[in-house]
């Protein structure tokens, strides 16, 4: 796995990404290559879902977009997230 960019910010690799959302909180966050902010977030309820939202730059009242996956896309999610943040997936 390469990046694009290099980013002194975390999550470092996939596993960073993965293991937040497996967390307790369920939630992985970062700046995107464009500049806008970019959290991932797992339901912590069931329906089990996965929610991707980026906001206008730092602002968290000014959503830009907000993508909603079910539990079967989990990879999906994951990628979209990583390669919105700077990783180059092969």
């Amino acid at each position: 796995m390469k990046t694009l960019t290099e980013r002194p910010h975390w999550p470092h690799t996939l596993d960073d990404i993965t293991n937040s959302l497996d967390g307790i909180w369920g939630l992985v966050g970062a700046t995107g290559v464009n500049g806008n902010l970019f959290r991932l977030e797992r339901s912590l309820h069931e329906p089990l879902s996965y929610t991707l939202v980026e906001y206008r730059g730092e602002d968290e009242r000014d959503i830009v977009r907000r993508q909603i996956y079910g539990p079967e896309q989990r990879e999906d999610a994951v990628k979209e997230f990583a390669q919105s943040i700077g990783f180059e997936l092969s």
